[in-house]
Order: structure tokens, then sequence, then C-alpha cells
């Protein structure tokens, strides 16, 4: 049986309405002026939509012999707006029925949708998506918190490879310096794979104020530094930690680099001056991840 729709369609053949304008605007953009996560594509879609039910908290069973899994405050996810290529609307059917009662479905015809897609293969299919993230105290708030600080980094790609690489490894959170590009830029959404939806982030941070949240609240502040005295293999990552990863090229600040509790290197072959700041993270994920046990 083919599933039920129960929202109705608007059909639409002018660009020049308000929605479209809106759509045009963040999907360029990465969100809307009012925050909202603007999405292309079935796969971004489906990630939206299961973290956004109610059982997205909990993905998996764990078995009763593993310590219990700290609390992780969720992004709270809701699709409120869904633009539709004609061609798509059956295609996606399946999806669309699983739209919240509240959400708008727009249909336009191809052509249109083409022009207001800033992609190459548009597949006809686009949401705007609203993403809140829980609080920086919330985030500080949990045992052991293991969190990642993006210190200007500015490739987006970078910036949504270290979401998805600190879901996928235990990370708490991301937070983001104010001189980090946004983790809602539309490349950082897409190499997220969906991270994005289920790990919270926080953004546009002062770097004076957030350090010494950070201290306050007993989490050790961690640099990932190309000439630190300490390697990885000797760290302590366990326990309340933020990593510092610092941009592409140049690395951390200096005035950001003493804010540090530890220096930690990680050990390059020689001739290798450094490696990629989203690969740096993942390193140093997994390693915590390790010292961790793999609980997360």
């Amino acid at each position: 049986m083919k599933p039920q729709l129960h929202l109705p369609i608007r059909e639409v053949s002018s660009p020049a309405i308000p929605t479209l304008k809106l759509f045009r605007r963040a999907l360029a953009e990465g969100s809307t002026r009012e925050g909202w996560l603007a999405v292309e594509g079935p796969h971004l879609l489906e990630e939206a939509l299961a973290a956004g039910a109610p059982t997205a908290s909990f993905p998996h069973k764990r078995e009763s012999t593993l310590p219990p899994v700290e609390a992780v405050p969720a992004p709270k996810v809701t699709v409120h707006s869904l633009l539709l290529a004609k061609s798509a609307a059956q295609k996606f059917r399946g999806l669309l029925a699983r739209l919240p009662e509240a959400a708008e479905i727009v249909e336009i015809p191809d052509k249109l949708f083409a022009r207001i897609s800033p992609t190459e293969s548009p597949q006809g299919l686009a949401a705007l998506v609203e993403v809140e993230s829980p609080s920086l105290d919330a985030l500080l708030g949990v045992p052991s918190t293991l969190l990642i600080v993006a210190c200007g980094v500015q490739e987006p790609g970078n910036m949504g490879t270290m979401v998805r690489s600190a879901q996928a490894l235990g990370g708490k959170g991301v937070l983001a310096l104010k001189s980090t590009v946004s983790a809602f830029n539309p490349k950082a959404v897409r190499a997220s794979a969906g991270a994005i939806f289920r790990l919270p982030v926080v953004q546009g941070l002062e770097p004076r104020s957030l350090f010494d949240r950070l201290r306050h609240a007993g989490v050790r502040i961690i640099a990932a530094y190309r000439r630190g005295p300490v390697g990885l293999a000797e760290a302590d990552l366990r326990g309340p930690v933020a990593v510092l990863i610092g941009r592409e090229g140049t690395g951390l600040p200096e005035e950001v680099a003493r804010e540090a509790t530890q220096h930690v290197a990680i050990p390059l072959r020689p001739g290798a001056d450094s490696i990629n700041a989203a690969t740096a993270a993942g390193i140093f994920l997994y390693e915590a991840a390790r010292q961790r046990g793999f609980h997360y």
C-alpha cells in the first residue's frame, strides 16, 4: 500500500511568491533569517525527520553490562516547510507522509525548482528545518563531557566533517568561536551527513567568555598543537575535556592556544608539517573514545 498523505499540497507556478523567494535565499545562504536550516535532497530530509521522531535520542539498544550512558541533550528538530518539484511528488510520497501535521508543502514545476536550487543536479526536494540546540550550560553539565571547539575553521567541509565525527565517536557537542564558518553553511550541512540534526552545535562564541565558562565547569582545555610537548598517546582525554581545533593552514592563534591546560600533538612522520583540521579532530575523538572504552 502507498503511504497516505495527510497534508494538503499547495501548487504554485509563479516565482514571485514569498515562499519561493524565501527558499531561494535560504538554500543559497544555508538558513533563513530566523535561523531555520535549509536542506535539499531526500537524505537530509530523512535525517531531519528521524532526528525529530520521539525515539531519535535513543537510536541503539545497549547491553546491560555497559556503564549507563550519560544523558546528552539532543537538538530539537522540526520540519516546517517543504518545497517539491512536480515530478518528485510521487517518488517521495513516503517521506511526505512522515511530515508533521503543521508542515507546509509547496509543489512547483520542475523547471522552476531547478532555477531555485543551487545544486547542479537537484533532486526535487528541499525543506526548511528548525534546529534548536541545547544551551552551552547544558553541554557543560554532562559528566565527562567531550567537546570539540572549532577555533577559526574556515572550510565548510571541515566543519561538517567535525560535526559528523563528533556525533559518531561520542562527542557531546561542537562549539564554534565567532571567527568560525557556520555549521549551517550548505556545504557543512552536506558534509555532516545528517549529524547536524543529532549533535548539539553552539556557534558564535566569544573566546574569553567560553574559556572562562569551561574552566568554571571543570572542563580541561586541550589544544591540538602541531608541536605540542605531549604526544596524543600520552595525553589523558578522559573526564570533561574540550579539544581546540585551529584554522586550516595556520592552526590555533597564540592567544587561543594560551588558554589551554595542555598542548598535545599528533605524532607525524618526518617531513609532514600538519594534517587537515577535520582529520585532526577525528584522531583526537577516536583516541578519547578509545580511552573511554568506546562507551558512547
